[in-house]
């Protein structure tokens, strides 16, 4: 028995080590990619001060030559109130590798989006955006635009909206317009699906 009881304590003691080290590897972990975002989030400040909208929206472990590394992507988004917003996917390793650092994606600019996409999938506020006043069949909503300059948008996407599913709604609205305007765009279609003005009275 008493030797039962030692290898029962020696197992607890192996058990309880191998918890420690997985908890404090985690610990390391969730701290190097704390590290990670705060430094990309700086550096990020400091080369799009006007941008909307900083943030890292996804972070890899990938396994390099000298250990564990990190990969970042941003989101940087700027003119968000405006008919052509723009947005920037930015790419970061950490700490940094001895190779070039891949080239930002541009989603949109410039009233274009899907640049350089064979097939059109409007995954982003700001491609729905640009998209509500440029496809073919929103002349509406770029008349209202044209008319009222201070027309600011709002995208939202709904799995469910009304009998339409997985839509895009972007709103524009304007203070010195007696109504707003609303259109529903399918994510994969390159017309809407519906538009309609909505009285304020």
């Amino acid at each position: 028995m008493p030797n039962m009881s030692r290898v029962v304590v020696l197992v607890l003691l192996i058990a309880i080590s191998a918890i420690l080290v997985l908890s404090l590897s985690h610990s390391i972990d969730n701290k190097r990619t704390e590290d990670a975002k705060k430094l990309f989030l700086e550096d990020l400040q400091r080369k799009y001060p006007n941008a909307d909208v900083r943030e890292v929206f996804e972070i890899t472990p990938q396994a390099g030559k000298n250990g564990t590394y990190y990969t970042l992507k941003a989101r940087v988004s700027s003119n968000l109130i405006y008919p052509c917003p723009e947005r920037l996917h930015i790419y970061y390793t950490y700490p940094p590798q001895n190779f070039v650092t891949q080239p930002a994606d541009i989603i949109t600019r410039d009233c274009r989006l899907c640049i350089n996409e064979p097939t059109c999938i409007l995954a982003f506020e700001e491609e729905a955006i640009v998209a509500s006043h440029t496809y073919p069949g929103t002349d509406g909503i770029s008349s209202y635009i044209d008319t009222y300059k201070d027309a600011i948008p709002t995208a939202s996407f709904a799995s469910e909206y009304d009998t339409y599913q997985n839509v895009w709604i972007v709103k524009w609205d304007s203070k010195s317009a007696p109504y707003s305007m609303k259109v529903i765009l399918s994510k994969t279609e390159k017309k809407p699906l519906a538009t309609f003005s909505e009285s304020k009275q």
